[in-house]
């Protein structure tokens, strides 16, 4: 079978050599994430690897690359597949900054080593490739041109390995100052490359960090090679400055797998996976008070892990993400920990009135949190007798920070973790099997998208489970994820347009009209607010007036009637209707603002920007959404807001989209066009349950804007 991939690829792209590194890694592929798996990173990395070597060769290009993955999609195994196909043409020696702490540093060596497999007795009994790592000194201090030329004669590729801070790096760079390079044909791997390795000196064009400063050094002595800084997370890349030398000249995306639940399975549906804490749940747990909304965080992780263990997945994950300092941590570790040992005592001891008490507890959060069809399916009686033989007895606190040593010993061997943390709970952990995440952390002023978007390690590969996962956060913050995924989703539609050359990475926009966020660090990007770009804008604020409702509802049917609608497929992949319209006159649309009540005052819309707006335009596209007639049922928040009004696309395997949502339904790009949805609200009660307001119909509205009000750009 691989022969024949092989032959397959040699045909269509006989400029690149598919031999023996890339036959091995892709098997082990196969091995690790089937065929299917395995098909999806060849797919993402032959193109990818075929435009470095075009863009290595261009004379009007730098050799600055960006690879664009998602948070926890699994980009290392692209990473992995691309150096073999480098092995395969040419390239001898691999530079890769692998985290920034000895930890992270480990597992990259062994995770290369593995799939390379490379033993840890060096010799030259056969041509697998060498690790040298920066946590050996004496292996970098005894290696000279002689042991270089040799390996290379032997046609063993080196892995250099380095932590990327700068008296790691300065091993490396120490090393290839005496050592011959002029046969070397090198290429840097920057994992997570917008973090630490940028410039932070506020001078950028005569001054110089100690991190990026190694990097640049580093470039030069292995003669400018291919450079590929990867991350979920670019918006530090994208915005650096003419002086920056890691700027990027091209982007490439690499796609998630089968399976991957992202930004869009969380927070672009109108989906049961986020459940609202109170406002005063933080300030409870800064007291060391435990909120009933931890509490029941904590029951929803015991019933989801029973519920995973029938379905024989006998491992699981929860994470409380509440705070930054030590100190709270371990106050949150000490409450949490005398909840578990409670339960822990009761089943253990017998004791019926407190296990009794405790089952009617986690009887209410299966009734609140679960849905009708898992409820149907799994019994809590059953559910029950699993949680207390075989889960509560294994359920192991981890703190994670640098006081929780002690709790991190033999982390792998524990089947049922809860990790406590802050800054050790993002970027660079992975959480194979997380079902429950309470999640609290949030700047006031907003932070940064990059670093708010590093901490949902809820994303990952949860298909199997996705129905049981939920993260139980504020609604501020649940608000500001949905922002931060149509962001996201945005960006991804700029860097394929990137690919296929109708933009520059100069043109890149992020939006920023529904956030306060900001999109990376200030010292180490530029970036400055603009107003334009075409973009949506949406009602966020639902009506509860029985009057003011009936006094729009009757405005809006009284424009439907007095127009002729034709069917649309716009937004559809296969064919199908996907809304009906009308062209409008701006005058008509004018009275219609005019004559409804409250909607057009409230944010996000701004009655005089958005009056001023239609004035300047001619006859506007009305869409009426599909399912019109009947209606949509969304979900609101307690304080009226809607969770989300557009409809994200129907299926997240891009080969399968037959409808790619909402936002895509636009009759002419060049002009406003206003969207009518039908909504039928519902609200989640105090008591967990689900109320549709059948008699709170409404029309709701969404408005393409050819120029927007908010973006960041690339500063000048």
């Amino acid at each position: 079978m691989e022969e024949y991939i092989i032959d397959n690829y040699k045909n269509e792209e006989n400029n690149i050599r598919f031999g023996k590194y890339y036959e091995h890694v892709y098997k082990k592929h196969v091995e690790a994430y089937s065929e299917r798996g395995a098909d999806n990173i060849r797919e993402n990395i032959t193109n990818t690897f075929k435009e470095a070597r075009r863009q290595e060769l261009s004379p009007i290009k730098n050799n600055n690359m960006l690879l664009v993955g998602k948070v926890q999609s699994g980009k290392t195994s692209n990473l992995e597949l691309f150096t073999s196909l480098a092995f395969d043409n040419g390239y001898n020696l691999v530079m890769i900054y692998g985290g920034y702490d000895n930890t992270l540093l480990s597992q990259t060596i062994t995770r290369f080593k593995k799939t390379f497999n490379i033993s840890s007795d060096m010799d030259y009994c056969d041509n697998t490739p060498v690790v040298f790592s920066s946590d050996d000194s004496n292996q970098l201090l005894s290696l000279d041109d002689e042991i270089v030329e040799d390996l290379l004669e032997a046609n063993k590729p080196i892995f250099l390995i380095s932590m990327k801070r700068p008296a790691a790096m300065n091993k490396i760079n120490q090393l290839l100052s005496r050592i011959d390079t002029s046969n070397i044909h090198a290429f840097i791997i920057d994992d997570e490359g917008d973090q630490a390795s940028l410039n932070t000196k506020k001078n950028k064009k005569n001054d110089a960090s100690a991190t990026y400063e190694a990097i640049v050094k580093m470039k030069q002595l292995l003669n400018d090679p291919l450079y590929l800084s990867v991350t979920a997370t670019p918006q530090a890349l994208i915005f650096l400055d003419e002086y920056s030398k890691l700027r990027p000249d091209t982007v490439r995306i690499i796609e998630p797998g089968y399976g991957y639940c992202g930004a869009d399975s969380y927070h672009l549906y109108d989906s049961d996976k986020i459940e609202i804490i109170s406002d005063d749940a933080q300030q409870m747990l800064s007291e060391g008070n435990m909120p009933n909304s931890l509490r029941n965080a904590i029951n929803h992780y015991l019933i989801a892990s029973a519920i995973m263990y029938k379905r024989g997945i006998q491992t699981s994950d929860m994470i409380i993400h509440s705070h930054r300092n030590v100190a709270d941590h371990d106050m949150i570790y000490k409450l949490v920990n005398a909840n578990i040992e409670m339960l822990k005592d009761s089943v253990k001891y017998k004791d019926k009135k407190t296990m009794n008490t405790l089952k009617d507890e986690i009887k209410k959060t299966y009734d609140s949190f679960f849905g009708d069809e898992t409820r149907s399916e799994y019994q809590f009686d059953d559910i029950w007798k699993t949680i207390c033989s075989k889960i509560i007895k294994r359920i192991y606190i981890i703190l994670k920070n640098s006081a929780g040593q002690i709790t991190q010993a033999n982390e792998s061997l524990r089947k049922y973790k809860i990790y406590i943390g802050g800054d050790l709970l993002q970027r660079g952990v992975t959480f194979s099997h997380l079902v429950t995440t309470y999640f609290s952390r949030w700047a006031r002023d907003g932070g940064n998208m990059d670093t708010n978007l590093q901490r949902a390690r809820w994303f990952g590969y949860r298909n199997k489970y996705i129905d049981l996962c939920k993260i139980f956060t504020s609604m501020t913050i649940a608000r500001e994820f949905t922002n931060l995924a149509e962001i996201e989703a945005d960006l991804w539609e700029q860097f394929n347009a990137i690919q296929c050359g109708e933009i520059k990475i100069e043109d890149i926009l992020i939006r920023a009209e529904d956030t306060i966020q900001r999109p990376t660090r200030r010292n180490v990007a530029n970036y400055n607010m603009v107003s334009f770009k075409s973009k949506w804008i949406k009602q966020r604020i639902g009506l509860f007036d029985l009057n003011q409702i009936e006094n729009n509802n009757a405005v809006i049917q009284k424009l439907i009637s007095e127009h002729d609608f034709v069917k649309t497929t716009v937004g559809r992949n296969d064919g199908r209707t996907s809304a009906m319209y009308s062209i409008m006159d701006k005058k008509l649309l004018l009275e219609l603002i005019e004559h409804m009540q409250l909607i057009f005052d409230l944010e996000p819309f701004e009655n005089k920007p958005l009056i001023d707006l239609i004035q300047t335009s001619d006859e506007i596209p009305v869409i009426l959404m599909n399912n019109f007639d009947s209606g949509r049922e969304r979900s609101f928040y307690n304080d009226n807001r809607i969770y989300a009004l557009q409809q994200g696309a129907d299926n997240k395997d891009v080969s399968k989209v037959k409808y790619r949502g909402d936002s895509q339904v636009v009759v002419d790009k060049s002009r406003i066009n206003i969207q009518i949805h039908k909504i039928i609200p519902k609200k989640k009660q105090t008591n967990g349950t689900v109320v549709v307001m059948n008699d709170y119909v409404q029309y709701m509205f969404a408005i393409y804007v050819p120029k927007e009000k908010k973006y960041f750009v690339r500063g000048e």
